[in-house]
């Protein structure tokens, strides 16, 4: 053991924190269960506030569907976000280019997170598995967010402007959440 391999383990440690930390401010701004859903698709956005692209290699999201204790398996994303940019994931592609007009960043299919019916939690989980972001609250006795204030159900849920990095135990109160109960602005359409 000598000194420049002292300062090589430091000089790893170093850039491991400062990826893990500059990836700290990707979160979740959107959830869409559009009233048209069904032609329209549904889409998980995120967002990244850090001055440097993040690479999603490790990173996944995590659903918990209706009133189930325990999540579905983790839905790996891949490929990276640009810095001050935006990454979509939706649960069919063709239909979501067909509604907006450009491809989503990762199609991962129906029945996983991306395909949420309205009242279902969602976790943003890092490459090194924690949470850093949550939607909902996960682990209750109902029937998801179905009837609560997390429920989007025909709409969909929006961070508001003033909330800038994710937040693990979610909070209602970050986010405005349109639904087909006569929440916020009702029923949405892609």
């Amino acid at each position: 053991y000598n000194f420049f391999t002292a300062i090589k383990k430091l000089s790893l440690f170093s850039v491991l924190l400062f990826s893990i930390s500059s990836a700290q401010g990707v979160f979740i701004t959107e959830i869409a269960d559009p009233q048209n859903s069904s032609q329209a698709g549904r889409y998980v956005e995120l967002y990244n506030n850090g001055s440097e692209d993040v690479d999603l290699t490790g990173w996944a999201l995590r659903r918990w569907t209706n009133d189930n204790v325990d999540p579905q398996s983790d839905k790996s994303l891949e490929g990276s976000i640009p810095a001050n940019g935006f990454y979509i994931i939706c649960n069919d592609d063709a239909k979501f280019l067909a509604t907006y007009g450009f491809d989503a960043n990762l199609d991962i299919g129906t029945g996983g997170p991306a395909d949420g019916n309205g009242d279902d939690d969602l976790a943003l989980v890092n490459a090194i598995g924690e949470v850093v972001d949550f939607y909902g609250q996960a682990n209750s006795s109902r029937d998801g967010n179905t009837g609560t204030v997390w429920e989007f159900e025909d709409g969909r849920a929006e961070r508001k402007g003033s909330v800038t990095s994710g937040n693990p135990s979610g909070d209602a109160a970050e986010w405005n959440i349109d639904n087909d109960s006569g929440g916020g602005a009702g029923p949405q359409y892609a």
